[in-house]
């Protein structure tokens, strides 16, 4: 069953995960009080309205309590956002992610039921740093605070060895959750499967140990 959205504010960044939901084959109410804005997206997004979601009645008959997951991206309103994130609140909507412009807003948002809350900027600073601070990473996202997922290639020194060798669950504390091949194949390893020189590995744990795996595969 597909997964429903209601993406809420569509400015640059509200519109741009709009159009990535639509374009991954989900349901997605997008809605936004600005006439122009709505325009702007309604050849791409189907389900596009003008709507006030600070009002619980206009959510309501959108059928907003139905909804699986809610993204408030309000940017220049706390108070616009407050009121959103209380309304999905009550009709019941189970995860609500917001769209935060300061650090200061973050836990507000969380105290009112939000279920996370990114700073856009924040997060690709993040991962533009992790990025250039290793030539050898090609790839970081963040996952959560502590957590990242990472691609990462592998040295040209580096000596040929089977997952089950190279034990990096136990000696890094991460997980490799897929391998890409030089003939840019990917797939989700075995055991006994050989990691190369030339390989791209796809990493998930903390950051540090990230770091840490990095260093080892390109010493």
């Amino acid at each position: 069953m597909k997964k429903s959205f209601i993406v809420i504010g569509l400015g640059r960044f509200g519109s741009s995960v709009a159009r990535a939901l639509e374009a991954m084959n989900c349901d997605v109410l997008a809605i936004d009080i600005v006439e122009d804005c709505v325009s702007k997206i309604a050849s791409e997004v189907p389900h596009c309205l003008i709507a006030d979601s600070t009002k619980i009645n206009v959510l309501r008959d959108l059928g907003a309590a139905s909804i699986d997951h809610a993204v408030v991206c309000i940017g220049n309103s706390l108070q616009a956002s407050i009121l959103t994130i209380m309304n999905l609140r009550k009709l019941g909507v189970k995860k609500i992610t917001v769209r935060a412009d300061e650090e200061d807003h973050k836990e507000v948002y969380k105290m009112l039921g939000a279920t996370e809350v990114i700073i856009p900027e924040e997060a690709s600073a993040i991962s533009l740093a992790n990025q250039i601070i290793s030539d050898t990473i090609l790839d970081y996202y963040v996952v959560s605070e502590d957590y990242a997922m990472v691609k990462t290639s592998v040295g040209k020194g580096f000596e040929q060895k089977t997952l089950v060798e190279l034990d990096v669950r136990n000696r890094f504390d991460i997980n490799i959750v897929g391998i890409i091949k030089s003939d840019g194949e990917f797939y989700i390893p075995r055991g006994t499967d050989t990691l190369n020189p030339g390989d791209v590995v796809v990493v998930v744990g903390k950051k540090p140990q990230i770091r840490k795996f990095d260093s080892f595969l390109n010493n």
